[in-house]
């Protein structure tokens, strides 16, 4: 296994732009092609969220903008998406930590309204949980990438509907609640090869496109899996390759575009790995799913409370947390 000389040339060669390494699946036709995938396309687009920004100019009409991605995650339209597609929403609660309120943001501003589009109708958005800017953006733009698995840029929102027919949703797998340390969100870290590499794809709706997927492989992570990186660059031995059954001319890296931030990260299986936060045209910045459910969820609940969330395969129950995040 060759190790990295330094963080800091692993940091360059992520930001390093280069050549695209992988190619979007954008039909049916090409995602039934991969051997072991056991979701089809209208399945990932009906648990798949395109999120507009809806504003109104000085002459009162109101135009629309594409902002990013999101994740159905339950049955009544829970869903995660990054804070920084939702931080028009939260621009009067930026100070401040959100766990199960509710924030329309249709109407917070008077000029601004976010809806999400899901299997081809359009809905409103409710904020259900989120960390102040502080905790999940630091207020920038951008973030290099040591510097994203520090920040949780992650909310859940809330589809707005009065209709009964439940939601399509991903699943998400039981994990070890220790795996996520949140007394120390942003420890320093190191990074790792990830063993063995995790072949994934990421469901989201880039700017100026219609629904596309992106497949590759995530190979680099850190201590606790607070987050993974899709990196155009082989960390691994050609025998380890071929140990773990994976081609030894594996094209490293996956492609993302503007806009499809806050989509879904899922393996073949359809089970969530995460949500992607940065990325260019060979290289995505993942925050894991358990940084996500052990920040905003938790096993235990209030008398009566009704689960938020399930997790397989165990049917284990997730409730909203309610309690303020010291």
């Amino acid at each position: 296994m060759r190790q990295f000389s330094n963080l800091i040339f692993g940091v360059f060669l992520l930001l390093w732009p280069s050549a695209a390494s992988s190619n979007y699946i954008t039909s049916a036709e090409q995602l039934s092609s991969f051997t072991g995938v056991t979701f089809n396309w209208p399945t990932a687009k009906s648990k798949s969220l395109k999120i507009l920004l809806e504003y109104r100019d000085s002459a009162n009409n109101w135009h629309r903008v594409s902002l990013g991605s999101g994740f159905v995650v339950s049955a009544d339209g829970l869903f995660v998406t990054a804070y920084h597609v939702m931080k028009y929403c939260l621009q009067a609660q930026r100070e401040t930590s959100g766990l199960d309120v509710r924030v329309d943001c249709s109407i917070v501003h008077p000029r601004l309204r976010y809806i999400a589009i899901n299997d081809g109708k359009e809905f409103a958005i409710q904020m259900v949980s989120y960390l102040n800017e502080a905790d999940s953006t630091k207020g920038k733009e951008s973030h290099a990438p040591d510097e994203i698995i520090k920040q949780r840029d992650f909310v859940i929102c809330k589809l707005k509907t009065d209709a009964a027919t439940p939601f399509s949703y991903w699943n998400l797998r039981d994990f070890d609640e220790g795996s996520i340390d949140l007394k120390n969100p942003r420890a320093d870290f190191q990074l790792t090869p990830l063993m063995p590499p995790r072949r994934v794809f990421i469901v989201g709706f880039p700017n100026d496109r219609d629904f596309v997927i992106s497949e590759g492989f995530l190979n680099l992570t850190e201590r606790k899996r607070r987050g993974y990186f899709a990196a155009d660059l082989n960390v691994y031995t050609t025998a380890y390759l071929e140990s773990q059954g994976v081609a030894i001319d594996t094209k490293w890296g996956l492609r993302v575009e503007n806009h499809m931030s806050g989509g879904v990260v899922v393996d073949a299986s359809g089970f969530v790995i995460g949500l992607v936060v940065n990325g260019n045209h060979n290289t995505a910045g993942i925050l894991s799913i358990e940084n996500i459910l052990s920040t905003f969820f938790s096993r235990a609940g209030s008398a009566g409370a009704r689960p938020a969330v399930v997790l397989n395969p165990t049917d284990t129950p997730l409730y909203l947390k309610q309690q303020a995040i010291q």
